[in-house]
């Protein structure tokens, strides 16, 4: 029977190492454990975890999100309410729902500041970022991953700075500029192993920059190694990395 401050401990451990199944099994397991259901901070945390497990799934977050958002503001809880926060536009992402993305995340961003908690903004940074990439404003999505970068980097978050290399290395690809984005992934490679999904995608990143050189046969090469690594995760896609990849499959034709 895992605890919920086991939960709460160490579900990042679990998800990091691409444990989704497992994972969502032991939050869920800690949530529904006799005498572990009062309010309280850890609660909080699982109910936000499992809303990641359920989101990298594919299956509904939303009620999940929901619930951290809930408890957390009976608390008091900063960190819990923009984690909240954070899993409502993450679940808003997912449906395609940009507004509210922008307005979810917005409202987490301005919590965090005005408590001056920097590691509660990190989450609702990132998806603000999210959102106006997948909306199509390539500039200001640049400008809110160098600012959602700049962050981790003064919290010596590497796994957030893995991603925003990652996620700014896709912005530069559509801006027209494929040796920004081989420099920013190259600094996310120079972090692998702190995150299994993420990892899967240096193959697929290699590929989007072949592309982008005009070297179709190395893409085609390493696009097809990059899939079966991805499809190996049993993880469903973000929505912008499923934009990505179709983006990819689209332009090389396969």
């Amino acid at each position: 029977m895992t605890t919920l401050e086991e939960a709460a401990a160490h579900w990042r451990e679990w998800l990091d190492a691409g444990e989704l199944e497992d994972g969502l099994a032991r939050v869920e397991d800690a949530l529904a454990a006799p005498g572990e259901d009062p309010p309280s901070v850890a609660r909080a945390r699982v109910l936000y975890a499992a809303h990641i497990f359920a989101f990298r799934l594919g299956r509904p977050s939303g009620g999940y999100a929901r619930q951290t958002l809930d408890l957390a503001r009976r608390l008091g809880d900063v960190r819990g309410e923009c984690d909240g926060l954070t899993g409502l536009a993450r679940a808003a992402l997912r449906d395609g729902d940009y507004a509210a993305v922008a307005a979810y995340a917005e409202q987490g961003v301005r919590k965090a500041r005005e408590a001056a908690d920097p590691a509660a903004e990190v989450g609702p940074l990132h998806l603000h970022a999210a959102g106006v990439r997948l909306g199509g404003d390539y500039d200001a999505a640049r400008d809110l991953y160098l600012e959602s970068l700049a962050l981790a980097d003064r919290l010596g978050n590497e796994r957030i700075e893995q991603m925003e290399y990652h996620n700014l290395g896709w912005v530069e690809l559509h801006r027209g500029d494929p040796d920004s984005a081989a420099r920013m992934f190259a600094e996310r490679d120079a972090r692998s192993g702190l995150d299994a999904y993420g990892d899967a995608w240096s193959e697929l990143n290699a590929a989007a920059i072949a592309l982008g050189r005009g070297d179709r046969a190395r893409a085609v090469s390493q696009f097809e190694a990059g899939t079966k690594k991805l499809e190996a995760t049993g993880a469903a896609l973000d929505p912008d990395d499923q934009s990505e990849l179709g983006w990819l499959r689209g332009r090389l034709g396969v």
